[in-house]
């Protein structure tokens, strides 16, 4: 494999689209794929009840997804921990979720993005909100590619 992705998670499910987006990304171009949960504040105690569930939460997502699937529990500022993360990584794109605005909801909201573009060379994939339609109709053109 040459290349990683990392995707930045939560337990939403404009979240989960974009893990799914990511994985299929790294299925269909033999990238690795590491799925990176930040817990907001840097000085959380080990084992707490947040951080535990957070850890599982991630577990389950990478299991869904593909055995191959690496994983990175952090703490601290959302836009530090990623970019630190894609630098230690190597990566080659982020990719986040984004959720609707405005009245129809065909504009996208993510503020991490942009931020995250100030601090990090490293281009940013916007995935788009989850419908149940779209979502098999992406994931079914990305495993319809990867088997030509």
């Amino acid at each position: 494999m040459h290349g990683t992705i990392v995707c930045g998670v939560t337990d939403s499910a404009e979240s989960r689209a974009a893990a799914q987006l990511a994985a299929a990304l790294a299925s269909r171009l033999g990238l690795r794929l590491v799925l990176a949960h930040v817990v907001p504040g840097g000085d959380v105690a080990a084992g707490s009840g947040s951080d535990g569930d957070a850890g599982h939460s991630l577990e389950a997502l990478a299991t869904a997804l593909d055995d191959d699937v690496e994983t990175r529990l952090l703490h601290g500022n959302r836009v530090d921990c990623l970019a630190e993360v894609a630098a230690e990584e190597g990566a080659d794109v982020i990719v986040l979720g984004s959720r609707p605005r405005g009245a129809r909801g065909r504009q996208l909201r993510c503020a991490l993005a942009c931020e995250l573009e100030a601090v990090q060379s490293v281009p940013v994939l916007i995935a788009p909100p989850a419908t149940h339609a779209r979502s098999r109709h992406r994931l079914a053109f990305a495993e319809a590619a990867a088997r030509r």
